[in-house]
This record gives structure tokens, C-alpha cells and sequence, in this order.
């Protein structure tokens, strides 16, 4: 792959990440509440499908690799996220940052702390929190 389809790649997976996060004013109120009680505080959840619904995988701390990392997110190999809840409590962090590839490679976007979104989905390999958000 060259470099400029890698930052085509980027540019698209890095929309897409965005609007899944932006879609937080978008959502219905049970949807936020279906989240919120099934994600635990302090945690960073993902589901495979939309309005939080689907397998889903959930860290407490950050993860290199979620395909062979502390906590192996089963479906993560072969499937997107598509939606997507930081339910950090910790005053030290603002957010988690997301990336396509395995030990923080390719990061995607960042995900503020208390932001849940839907949308079309993209890969994650790996996350880690953050004490800045820059998207």
C-alpha cells in the first residue's frame, strides 16, 4: 500500500470515526440510557451493532491489541465498530484515542470522555486514554 492510499484510508476511516462520535446530540434518550447501563463506569465499551446493540467488548485500561491483548475482543478481527461509549470516570484522562492498527498505530480519533455514537463504523485494534483529545 502506498502512502497516498494510506492517507485516502486515513482521511475516510478518520470521518467516519468522527461522525460516529459527533452523533452523541443525534441519539434518542433510550439509546443513551441502553449504554449508559451497559457500560460499566470507568470503562470504554464498543459494540458491533448499532444503538449498542450486538457482541460487545469493554476495557478498563488502555489495550495494544485488542485481537491478542489483556482483554481479546472476539469479533473485533472481522467485524466494525458501530457503536461506541467512553464511560470514563477518571479526572486524569479527557478522553481515549482509537487506532486502527495493533500497539497504537494509525490513530482514528478520540473519544471524549462521556461521548457515546452510532454510526457506519470502522476497524479499532487498539485504544488508549488520553489527557487530550485532537481530532
Amino acid at each position: 500500500m502506498n502512502a497516498r492510499t494510506r492517507a485516502v484510508r486515513r482521511t475516510v476511516v478518520g470521518t467516519v470515526i468522527t461522525g460516529m462520535v459527533t452523533a452523541l446530540g443525534l441519539l434518542a434518550p433510550s439509546s443513551a440510557n441502553a449504554a449508559a447501563s451497559d457500560c460499566a463506569a470507568g470503562y470504554l465499551c464498543v459494540w458491533d451493532g448499532a444503538n449498542y446493540t450486538g457482541n460487545k467488548c469493554s476495557w478498563q485500561n488502555a489495550d495494544a491489541d485488542w485481537w491478542s491483548g489483556s482483554v481479546v475482543c472476539s469479533w473485533a478481527d472481522d467485524r466494525v465498530v458501530k457503536s461506541i461509549y467512553n464511560h470514563g470516570t477518571s479526572s486524569a484522562y479527557a478522553g481515549v484515542t482509537i487506532y486502527y492498527g495493533a500497539n497504537y498505530a494509525s490513530p482514528i480519533g478520540c473519544v471524549y470522555q462521556g461521548q457515546m455514537g452510532t454510526g457506519t463504523g470502522v476497524m479499532i485494534r487498539s485504544h488508549k486514554w488520553t489527557t487530550t483529545c485532537t481530532n
